[in-house]
Formats: C-alpha cells, sequence, structure tokens
C-alpha cells in the first residue's frame, strides 16, 4: 500500500478515536478497558507487532517504537498481549514503550500479563523493571542497579539513565565511567537502596 494512503488511514482512524475520547467517560477507562481501534487502526496495529519480530536494525526498532507511543491507548492491548504471548524479541520492546509511555493503568495489567517468576532471561528482567520503576513501582530497582555492573555500555547507559530519572539519589553516574570505577558506584547505589528499605520501614 502506498505511504501517503496508510497516512490517510491512519489519520483517519486517529481522528476518530479522538471523537470517541471526547465522548467516552471515566467508567470507561478503567484499567481494563482501553480505547478500541477502528478495524483500519488495529490492522496496522498488528502489522506493526508483527514487524518487531524481524526488525533488521535499532533505526527500525525505534521507529516502531515511536509509531506505537504516537498512536497510544489503541495500542495497549497489543503492548500487553506481546508481554504476556510474544517472543523475547516482542516482549522486550513492548516493555520498552510500556516504559517510555508512563501510564500508570499499564502498571497492574503489565503485572498479570507477566508475573516475576515468568520473566526468563536477564534482558527482559531489566525492561520490566525499567518499565516498573518508569511507574512509580521501584520493587524491582536492585535489577537496574545490578545492570550497572554489565560490562555493556549500552546497558549501563540504560541502567544509569533509568535510576537517574526515576530516584531523587545524587549519586553521579556517568555512560563515561569506566568499568574498573562502576563497582564504587553499584555499591553507592547498593546503600541508597539499603537506606530507603530502612526509611520505608520506620514510615
Amino acid at each position: 500500500m502506498p505511504l501517503t494512503t496508510t497516512r490517510r488511514l491512519l489519520s483517519a482512524s486517529l481522528l476518530a478515536l479522538g471523537a470517541l475520547a471526547s465522548c467516552a467517560t471515566n467508567a470507561s477507562l478503567s484499567n481494563s478497558e482501553w480505547l478500541e481501534a477502528s478495524s483500519v487502526l488495529q490492522r496496522k496495529i498488528d502489522q506493526k507487532g508483527a514487524e518487531v519480530t524481524i526488525c533488521p536494525d535499532q533505526f527500525t526498532w525505534i521507529g516502531l517504537s515511536d509509531w506505537f507511543q504516537s498512536v497510544g491507548e489503541p495500542t495497549y492491548s497489543k503492548l500487553l498481549e506481546m508481554v504476556e504471548y510474544g517472543n523475547t524479541r516482542q516482549r522486550s520492546f513492548a516493555l520498552c514503550v510500556i516504559a517510555a509511555l508512563q501510564d500508570r493503568r499499564l502498571l497492574e495489567p503489565m503485572r498479570e500479563a507477566i508475573p516475576t517468576e515468568a520473566l526468563g532471561s536477564e534482558g527482559i528482567r531489566r525492561e520490566y523493571a525499567r518499565a516498573l520503576a518508569k511507574m512509580g513501582d521501584f520493587s524491582e530497582l536492585p535489577v537496574l542497579i545490578e545492570a550497572l555492573r554489565d560490562s555493556s555500555s549500552e546497558q549501563f547507559g540504560r541502567a544509569a539513565r533509568a535510576l537517574e530519572t526515576v530516584t531523587n539519589s545524587d549519586i553521579s553516574v556517568s555512560a563515561s565511567t569506566s568499568y574498573e570505577d562502576r563497582e564504587k558506584i553499584v555499591e553507592d547505589w547498593l546503600g541508597w537502596w539499603e537506606d530507603q528499605q530502612r526509611d520505608a520501614l520506620l514510615r
């Protein structure tokens, strides 16, 4: 289908969804009910979800992520479906998008879709922890702290940015920090986490 035609169809679908949103009641926007996509938009959402599996590069991955974020709530069902039933690539992608959306209404459905014991790989655990933290749930924050020990500068940077974004800690973390200096940063973060736990017990 030509790109211009696809854009027209998507624009029409989004306009229809906007009209629906304007007359929706608060009851229709509960945690378990999202704005429904039109049949045209739903086919596009399904198509984009399938493209995640064959995504050839990081540039395309970012483009898909931006698309899901721009469409927003009508994609929530597909994102949660990918979290629960998708392959590793789809699951990682969906958690990344949910983290970026930061819609707290997704918190409980995400927990139900993928319990902690079913997380599997370390990479998925980190994406899950990051999504939780972005929505204000710090229960899995130690997973991000441990990720600072990763030899990959990309993984270190993702964990560091997430920790800096969601906490009020003044611990300095830089993407240029050498691998040798990271252990001190990890120790500082673990100490900070222990202090938070003690403070919580005293409340």
